[in-house]
């Protein structure tokens, strides 16, 4: 019984050094060593190492959620974010050793750090929620270290209960430097006052923070009648031709068919005819009508009075299977703008393009629209909800399909324009058959131009 007793303690013995030869690392580690800045959402630990013995260094805290944290920095950097937390705290208990290539851990060091209020939680102290056209905007000024999301709602009616609701609307990427996220919300959902609600979350999807903001107040955006605007054309590229009876050059072209209210084409419908050209009673300018390096060409639009403008919207012609008018080299599509810039005059006196016609320091940008002009198709603005191209050959198909226009949202701002320049720099690219259907003339088309705003 007594050497039973023996051998047991001597093989305890024997497992207590194994397991100390295991875990200890016989390796330097002092306070010296680290320090600890305070950051957004936590604290950078700054480390410094002399022994090549030394493969990683570990760290061990519990975040703001009670969650146990284990991190290892490489010993080839010097610094390691605790991260994790996103109010103000202070003397943040964490614990620090180093790792030798088989784990075996060094002597452990007791700290403790201070951290700052991460862009999560600090967002709601820079962020502003305002009117906008026919929504709301959300502005905001975020600086250091970003990270997370923030979600977006408004209180609606919820268009399957039928009942009031809160419903979502936009989840987006928190990143530094000036920011506005602009919603002009459906007919449906239009009111005089907004409730909006604003969440953040971190990568883990756990809400850091939110806020309620009442009483915000919408501004209705509403068509501003374009039958007495004119459109400046400072380089001649509008193509003038009265309808003719050719059939493959019916002409049907000119800057006023940009104001005569047909959004969709009817007119141009009424002479289809399959196998022939229709005439297409629309807006097509060129050649070299896009801007390019050494051909700063652009078109000014006159809306006559000053108005505060909220949208400008560039209709399509909705297309039949008549037969290509030549004036379009082969393709319609392929001549639709898919990168405009919007500026508004804000020179001395009226803008006139020969008497006055400004410099670059007179244009201020207000509005853009881009897309890569190889897109694919079903993501292009030409296209309906359904992702295809719509194509009518009769008044009744037409009367049944959506008009489709590029919008160009402007800010809102409580400032007037009358004068806009209009640059088009890019237009669609046939990725099929790019040789046949091409825009090697630098055209543009676009059927009917209207302004939104309050006149």
């Amino acid at each position: 019984m007594r050497n039973t007793i023996l051998l047991i303690l001597l093989m305890f013995g024997l497992f207590g050094c194994s397991d100390d030869d295991n875990v200890n690392f016989d390796v330097e580690i002092n306070e010296n060593m680290f320090s600890f800045t305070p950051t957004e959402g936590g604290a950078v630990m700054r480390y410094s190492l002399s022994d090549r013995r030394v493969n990683r260094v570990k760290a061990e805290y519990t975040d703001e959620y009670g969650t146990r944290v284990y991190k290892v920095a490489d010993y080839a950097v010097d610094t390691l974010v605790l991260d994790g937390f996103n109010q103000v705290h202070e003397n943040v208990p964490v614990k620090v050793s180093f790792l030798d290539k088989n784990e075996q851990e060094s002597k452990v060091m007791n700290f403790t750090f201070d951290t700052r209020p991460s862009a999560l939680y600090s967002f709601f102290d820079k962020v502003e929620v305002s009117s906008y056209w026919n929504g709301f905007q959300v502005i905001c000024d975020l600086e250091g270290r970003t990270e997370g999301s923030a979600s977006v709602y408004f209180v609606g009616i919820n268009p399957t209960t039928k009942l009031r609701d809160t419903i979502f609307l936009e989840n987006f990427r928190l990143t530094n430097g000036h920011s506005v996220k602009a919603y002009s919300l459906d007919d449906s959902q239009q009111q005089e006052d907004y409730t909006i609600v604003i969440t953040t979350e971190d990568d883990r999807q756990r809400i850091a923070r939110k806020q309620i903001w009442t009483g915000v107040k919408g501004a209705t955006r509403a068509l501003i009648p374009n039958y007495n605007f004119e459109l400046f054309d400072p380089f001649n590229k509008s193509k003038e031709m009265p309808r003719s009876t050719d059939s493959w050059n019916p002409g049907a072209l000119g800057k006023g068919y940009l104001f005569d209210g047909d959004v969709k084409g009817t007119q141009a419908l009424e002479y289809y005819r399959r196998g022939y050209a229709t005439p297409p009673f629309t807006f097509l300018a060129g050649p070299n009508a896009l801007n390019r390096p050494g051909n700063d060409v652009y078109f000014v639009l006159d809306i006559k009075e000053p108005a505060i403008v909220g949208e400008m919207r560039l209709y399509m012609r909705i297309q039949d299977e008549g037969a290509i008018n030549h004036d379009f080299d082969n393709g319609y599509y392929t001549k639709l703008p898919c990168n405009v810039q919007v500026y508004a005059w804000v020179g001395d006196g009226d803008y006139h393009p020969t008497t006055n016609p400004g410099t670059k320091a007179d244009w201020e940008l207000i509005g853009n629209f881009e897309q890569d002009p190889g897109i694919e198709e079903t993501e292009r603005w030409y296209v309906n909800k359904e992702k295809v191209k719509d194509q009518c050959n009769t008044l009744t198909e037409l009367a049944a399909v959506e008009a489709h226009y590029l919008s160009i949202p402007f800010p809102f701002e409580e400032r007037e324009y009358r004068f806009l320049k209009i640059q088009f720099n890019e237009t669609y690219v046939d990725t099929l058959t790019p040789d046949y259907d091409h825009n090697n003339n630098n055209n543009v088309t676009f059927h009917e131009l209207e302004i939104y705003g309050v006149k």
